[in-house]
């Protein structure tokens, strides 16, 4: 027995009346020959369907993201730092213009390792006078062009430490989740980023996003943004800012 989902009859029967409507109507010259006829109806028929299936895409879309996109606070915090477990490299272009002292990150690449060694690490902002100033990280600052890295080098650098494991209090994580609808084309996302207090292993706050995509690779995904309510994108939810707060790091200025 074939099964037809409720869309499909509907698309199907609007179908028809959509044919039997343009050639009947004039809009097509009804001297038009019957093959024309049999040609344009599949393809009015693909159309149709098309539009049927982006449309119940659009309300699974949206019952997703009513259930719980959107930026969610549960606690604010005080730190000079934290880790990230989303990165295994690059935390020196986030953490230089922050406010925030030092950053740790985990990188077990054999093949393309941080500082030339596989494993965990603190990189850590430090007034230059100190005179501990880590010569790789340096040179890298200084022949990077950026604005940003020459002022911070003025009066500030930064150290690097190799440690056993992640030892701040706080950390960064991310979930990514995709799967197809019925259609098995069509593709939904879900995108969960969250800070997690690791002393007590609760969460303090997230940042959760949906996106869906008719045909991808043809059509470009639609995400919580397009409908009403309160979906700020990741970039304006500053997840990271928002919950933990800097207590007070080294001058960037």
């Amino acid at each position: 027995m074939k099964i037809y989902y409720l869309n499909q009859i509907n698309t199907m029967t609007y179908s028809d009346k959509v044919i039997n409507f343009i050639f009947t109507s004039g809009v097509i010259n009804k001297r038009l020959d019957s093959l024309l006829k049999r040609i344009l109806t599949p393809l009015f028929f693909i159309l149709l369907t098309a539009c049927g299936l982006n449309a119940s895409g659009l309300n699974e879309l949206k019952r997703l993201c009513e259930k719980d996109a959107g930026l969610t606070i549960y606690k604010t915090v005080e730190a000079d730092g934290y880790y990230d477990s989303t990165r295994k490299g690059g935390v020196l272009w986030k953490l230089i213009p922050s406010d925030f002292r030092f950053s740790e990150f985990c990188n077990y690449d054999f093949y393309k390792p941080s500082f030339n060694e596989p494993g965990c690490w603190r990189v850590t902002k430090i007034p230059r006078h100190m005179g501990q100033c880590n010569e790789i990280v340096d040179n890298a600052l200084r022949n990077s062009g950026k604005e940003s890295s020459r002022k911070f080098r003025e009066q500030n650098c930064i150290t690097v430490e190799k440690i056993e494991k992640p030892t701040t209090r706080y950390s960064y994580h991310s979930d990514f989740n995709k799967w197809y609808s019925k259609n098995e084309t069509s593709k939904f996302t879900r995108s969960d980023v969250y800070i997690n207090d690791d002393l007590t292993n609760e969460i303090l706050g997230r940042y959760v996003s949906y996106s869906y995509n008719l045909r991808p690779g043809h059509t470009t995904a639609k995400s919580c943004e397009i409908f009403e309510g309160d979906y700020p994108s990741f970039t304006k939810s500053n997840l990271v800012n928002t919950v933990i707060q800097p207590i007070e790091g080294v001058s960037h200025d």
